[in-house]
Order: C-alpha cells, then sequence, then structure tokens
C-alpha cells in the first residue's frame, strides 16, 4: 500500500513539475535569464570560433563547448535548485507539502521535474544556434549525441548539491551570495576550461572528488577530436572509471536527495515560517 501511494505521488509530483514549468513560461523573468544567458554563451562561441588552440588543431570555441555546458548543467541543477528551495522554504510551499500525506516526495518529484525541463529547454537555447553559427561543434557524428546521456546523469548527480545549498541557505539572497561563489571555485577546481593536469596536485585531487570534474570529462571524450586524450590526466579519457564515479554519485545523490528534504521539511513550522517573514519584510 505504502510503494502504491509513494508512486501515486511522484506521479502527481511529475504533473507539478510540468504544470510549474509551464506557469514559469509567463514569468518574464525566468524567461529573459534563459534568453540572456543563452545570447551571451552563443555569442562568446561565434566570437572564439576562429580563434586557434596552440598545438590542439582546434578552435577555442570548440575547446570550452563541453565546458560551457558542463557549467550550464550546474548552474541549473545546484544554482537554480537552490534558489527554487530557498524561496519556496521562505513562502511556506514546502511547509505546506510537508502537511500533505506523502507531500514531501511529490514535492521532490515536481522539483527535479520542473528542473530537468528546464535545463533541456536551456541547453537548446544554446545548443542549436552555436551549432549553426559555429563550426565544428558536433563533428563526433554519433557519438556526440551521447553528451545527451551525460548531460542527463550529470543533472542527477548534481541535484542533490543543489538541495545541500538550498537547506543551509534561508533565503534566496544567500544563495545568489554566497552560493555562486562556491559554485564558481567548484568550477575552477574541476578542470573545466584547463586540464586539470596542469594544475597543483591538491587541485587535482579534490577536482576528481567532485561531479563536475567526471561530466566535464566525459562531454569532452565525446565533443572533442579523439586525439585530445593526451591532455588529461594519465592521458586518457577514462571514460570506465568516469561513468562509475558520475554513476555512483548519482545512485547516492538519489538515495540521499529524498531523506535531506524530509529532514529540512521537519524543521519547519509556522512559528519558523513567521521568523523568516519578519526577516524578509526587514531586508525590504
Amino acid at each position: 500500500m505504502t510503494a502504491i501511494l509513494t508512486v501515486h505521488a511522484v506521479r502527481a509530483g511529475m504533473r507539478r513539475g510540468a504544470v510549474e514549468f509551464l506557469n514559469s513560461l509567463r514569468n518574464a523573468t525566468d524567461v529573459g535569464f534563459w534568453l540572456v544567458g543563452a545570447v551571451v554563451t552563443v555569442v562568446v562561441l561565434w566570437v572564439l570560433r576562429d580563434e586557434p588552440v596552440a598545438d590542439l588543431g582546434i578552435s577555442t570555441a570548440q575547446f570550452i563547448f563541453p565546458g560551457l555546458l558542463a557549467v550550464q548543467m550546474l548552474v541549473v541543477a545546484t544554482w537554480g535548485v537552490a534558489v527554487i528551495l530557498a524561496t519556496e522554504r521562505e513562502d511556506g510551499t514546502l511547509l505546506r507539502a510537508k502537511a500533505v500525506p506523502h507531500g514531501t516526495t511529490t514535492y521532490f518529484a515536481g522539483l527535479a521535474v520542473r528542473t530537468l525541463i528546464e535545463t533541456g529547454v536551456a541547453l537548446l537555447l544554446v545548443v542549436v544556434p552555436s551549432v549553426i553559427l559555429v563550426g565544428g561543434l558536433l563533428d563526433r557524428g554519433p557519438v556526440a549525441l551521447s553528451a545527451l546521456g551525460i548531460l542527463v546523469l550529470g543533472f542527477v548527480a548534481l541535484l542533490p548539491l543543489g538541495l545541500l545549498v538550498g537547506a543551509v541557505s534561508r533565503n534566496p539572497r544567500a544563495v545568489s551570495g554566497w552560493g555562486l561563489l562556491v559554485g564558481a571555485g567548484v568550477v575552477v577546481v574541476s578542470g573545466i576550461f584547463q586540464p586539470l593536469v596542469t594544475m597543483p596536485e591538491w587541485v587535482q585531487i579534490v577536482g576528481q572528488v567532485l561531479p563536475l570534474y567526471w561530466m566535464g570529462l566525459l562531454l569532452r571524450a565525446v565533443l572533442l577530436p579523439e586525439n585530445l586524450y593526451v591532455i588529461e590526466i594519465a592521458e586518457s579519457w577514462r571514460v570506465v572509471e568516469a561513468l562509475g564515479i558520475l554513476g555512483l554519485w548519482a545512485v547516492v545523490g538519489m538515495l540521499v536527495a529524498p531523506p535531506m528534504l524530509r529532514r529540512m521539511a521537519r524543521r519547519e513550522s509556522a512559528s519558523v515560517l513567521e521568523r523568516s517573514r519578519q526577516k524578509a519584510l526587514e531586508r525590504v
């Protein structure tokens, strides 16, 4: 019986996530955020389309393209999720979900589906015009199409990090502050735009613990020329190792995220919500 109720809760959450995404299309701020981000990314790639990378035989646009996709996934799956979670804690949405049977499960499913759809739209807004305007981004043909599966796996692996950031942030302003700084640090130590092998040994160790590094490595393996494995650690794409570690992050994340969200919801109460509202009013 419990399993049946859980399935119904997940289905309800998936429908909720789709509806929330459709509602966000009516929000000029949300749409503007996607469009501005896409335009900036495409313009950067277009400007760098003829800038060669020394000794690699490819353009700078081709070299940074996998990294830009990985960073976009990081922004949506962590910072974006954290902002939504912090906002909905402050406005009482999470408290209302707590009051409904299996409400936390429904909420988590809705949050995941909404974010996944938003991620897909954001990626399409970047990839389609970039492929048209900038040559060589998908030269690997069918191999390059596997980047889609890598991005989905990366999304699942990164989502719990967004929940963690949202859990420790009492309001969305905090996420936009220190949350972005933490995200920038993760990008740097993950070797997204600079080969990790060129960095200090301690950075290499930290970077290889994080899921962003492995997602970036897999994206480079399927989007860059095959012979560029020489610029990576151990002069190898380490595809099997990367899939295993990223998959482990995804499995652990899916196991840890729901209990984390339920524990967060248990801490919510009318008095906590009222204090949050009063603090929000004071900031205004």
